[in-house]
């Protein structure tokens, strides 16, 4: 793995890439600040298929833009799932008469922002918005991912050029969706890396390494640790073990897609970020020779980069069952399947075929600068109606200027856990939600003592300026929250405000986070000290009893093996030596001592 690149920071990297993708390709738009790319030509008589994730994955998915693939991509940050907002500004762009449809990966914090996307979309109006969630990994075993399901790789581009073909070709929206979700659950997917990425900027990844020699089997997308390390074996037997893993049907831990003599499969064979073209026509070759001994030909064979992992040197291999999608939707067989991932598209990245040009006169003479489409910087809106709770406003501020400056101080600390138990960007993203706190507190957030105004415009603060699952976790919690003051305003407005108050409010706000993540006490995730914290001053009406227990909570995860979220998919402590708190449990823990130190 190299440290060394062109730009050194990753903070202008993702809005710069994408003014260089949409300035090369005529028909992609842009909106630069919510790093939205969508099609400049888009059809709103289609159904509109909007996909999008974390960077770092080029060209997954921005570059599959176009007619006849996605109508819109929503990029996030490096290996962070991009906010609520930019999808509904992506949803908004692409409008559709028959409806849109959310292709997601199948991890914790697309789940998290797409979800309350699509929930924000239908409050809105929007009459046929659903999610496709696509999760091809074979290597996390039954056993150990049975809370998460499948995570998604490469394997997503063959869902999104199938769907994409689909909806160009009218195919209704209530065909789409099945259709979908048949193609992930019949995909199989296996990776294998030479080492890990590097993240520019990114503290800590520079020490990352796989160990010279060795190789690791069943990687994620976002640089988490493989499920296999092992001496690094020659091409043939490397091969054998990632195809046995993918075909095997005695399995039981990771036979997830059926196959058998004469089904009709494609091969993808994808470049995780930095092998060399010459190595993977090699790697496509054996893979061919050894499916060919098992008496397996594949009826289309893709192979070039479609889902990185920055420059992460590595293949994933994927094998779509045609058959079995034909056999599960009967309003299509193998052969129109076929005909759909053959389809023409003006997409930039797809492979094998182009049909961009001539461009049509509407496109022809378009400069450069036509291509960035700025929507107008949405004025902060002051919500002077409804039902309002007023209290001193002084402690309120203190409280979150002292958990904010405490969480900043905090960031080095919680990016060394997280380089150790997920991808390393849980310290940026809690220093980047502290500073949107600090910047609204010197803007006069909670100056008027009004908790509900507080906490509505605190959602909007933290899903504005934290990406990740963190992010989503915490805005989930801070709506819920609002809502659950609102009702006792209405309901009471001289409703006395003390910690017995609070304890309500915040169960409240727990059970409406619950609704939305699996997540629980002792899976190793910030809930080990959220949870306890809610519970105890629900139970009791003693902020500093559930302060303690706050901490408390927070420290046991050093012992609990993870469940969920990424840090699952790393095997438990004994496996990698003794490790450290979960991060993100740790920085609920020092907001929540700010506010007992505060109103001690």
């Amino acid at each position: 793995m190299t440290d060394r690149h062109i730009f050194p920071d990753h903070t202008t990297l993702v809005f710069r890439s994408l003014r260089g993708l949409v300035a090369s390709n005529p028909y992609l738009n842009l909106i630069p600040s919510l790093k939205v790319v969508y099609r400049a030509d888009h059809d709103s008589s289609k159904v509109s298929l909007i996909c999008g994730g974390g960077s770092g994955h080029e060209p997954g998915t921005v570059g599959f833009v176009g007619k006849g693939l996605l109508s819109a991509s929503v990029a996030g940050d490096v290996f962070a799932s991009p906010s609520a907002r930019q999808v509904n500004a992506a949803i908004k762009m692409v409008e559709s008469e028959k409806g849109v449809i959310l292709i997601i990966t199948n991890y914790t914090g697309d789940n998290l922002h797409f979800g309350l996307a699509r929930l924000m979309a239908q409050s809105a109006g929007v009459k046929n918005v659903e999610l496709v969630v696509v999760g091809d990994d074979v290597s996390v075993p039954r056993s150990r991912g049975k809370y998460l399901g499948r995570r998604c790789l490469a394997g997503i581009t063959l869902v999104c050029k199938i769907m994409g073909a689909g909806s160009e070709a009218d195919m209704s929206f209530d065909e789409l969706v099945p259709l979908g979700r048949s193609l992930s659950s019949n995909t199989a997917s296996i990776a294998v890396a030479l080492d890990h990425c590097h993240v520019p900027g990114r503290s800590g990844d520079g020490d990352w390494h796989i160990e010279e020699g060795r190789c690791e089997i069943g990687l994620g997308l976002h640089n988490e640790t493989g499920v296999f390390n092992i001496a690094q074996p020659g091409p043939e037997e490397l091969i054998t073990k990632l195809l046995d893993l993918l075909l095997k049907q005695d399995d039981p831990e990771r036979s997830f897609v059926k196959f058998k003599d004469g089904d009709e499969l494609v091969l993808l064979v994808n470049n995780m970020g930095a092998m060399s073209e010459l190595e993977m026509g090699a790697v496509v070759d054996e893979v061919l020779v050894q499916l060919e001994s098992r008496n397996i030909i594949p009826v289309r064979i893709l192979q070039g980069p479609f889902m990185g992992s920055m420059n992460m040197p590595g293949i994933s291999l994927s094998l779509l069952n045609l058959t079995n999608v034909a056999a599960e939707n009967s309003f299509v067989s193998t052969s129109r399947l076929l005909e759909l991932l053959d389809a023409p598209h003006n997409s930039p990245a797809w492979p094998a075929t182009s049909q961009r040009y001539p461009l049509p006169e509407g496109l022809r003479n378009r400069k450069r600068e036509d291509a960035f489409t700025e929507v107008e910087e949405e004025k902060e809106e002051v919500y002077t109606g409804g039902a309002k709770l007023v209290v001193d406003p002084k402690p309120i501020q203190q409280a979150m200027k002292t958990a904010a400056e405490n969480v900043l101080a905090l960031e080095p600390q919680l990016t060394k856990w997280d380089t150790i138990v997920g991808d390393g960007d849980c310290g940026e993203t809690c220093a980047l939600g502290a500073k949107g706190v600090l910047s609204a507190l010197s803007k006069g957030l909670g100056s008027n003592g009004d908790l509900v105004e507080l906490f509505r415009t605190l959602t909007q603060v933290i899903d504005d300026s934290m990406g990740g699952t963190l992010g989503a976790i915490f805005s989930i919690f801070l709506a819920g929250l609002t809502t659950s003051l609102i009702k006792h305003a209405e309901a009471n407005p001289d409703e006395k405000v003390n910690e017995e108050f609070f304890g309500k409010v915040v169960k409240e706000a727990l059970d409406t986070l619950q609704q939305r993540t699996a997540a629980r006490v002792g899976h190793r995730t910030v809930m080990d000290s959220l949870i306890p914290f809610a519970e105890t001053l629900s139970n009791q009406g003693n902020l500093q009893n559930a302060v303690e227990e706050c901490v408390k909570g927070g420290e046991n995860t050093i012992k609990q093996e993870a469940k969920m979220g990424r840090a699952a998919y790393a095997g438990t402590g004994a496996e990698r030596g003794e490790m450290p708190p979960d991060p993100g449990a740790m920085a609920f823990v020092e907001v929540i001592k700010a506010i007992g130190k505060v109103f001690a």
